[in-house]
């Protein structure tokens, strides 16, 4: 699945999140999370690579403590790691997240590029 833009992720779906940047996070942005049932334990927002400040997540954090829900305010690279742990234990978790701007290459991302070049020029017997 390829999802383009800002998105609201839970543990079985993904729709688009009506952000355009982290500045467009507030009480309404936040309020779709706060509808949903079952109730979410956690809240990870990944705010692209942005600088969090601390004013920006206290104003997350206060909004969603209304509701009861915990709320991680990280880069999005740290926020889908977060989601994927806590999904793993099988915790009721979401993510909001915005993508960053610049994508940092991995081992593995070199290693796949490599594997889809070599398969490129293979010939089949077939």
């Amino acid at each position: 699945m390829v999802v383009l833009g800002p998105m609201a992720l839970f543990s079985r779906t993904v729709l688009s999140w009506n952000v355009e940047s982290h500045e467009d996070i507030n009480d309404a942005s936040l309020s779709l999370f706060c509808a949903i049932e079952p109730k979410i334990d956690v809240l990870v927002v990944g705010i692209g690579d942005q600088t969090i400040t601390p004013a920006f997540s206290r104003k997350i954090i206060d909004f969603m403590k209304r509701y009861k829900i915990n709320v991680e305010v990280l880069g999005t690279e740290q926020a889908c790691a977060t989601f994927n742990f806590l999904n793993a234990e099988n915790r009721v978790v979401a993510a909001a997240l915005i993508p960053p701007i610049t994508m940092r290459l991995t081992e593995d991302d070199l290693m796949q590029r490599q594997i889809s070049i070599s398969k490129t020029f293979e010939v089949s017997d077939k």
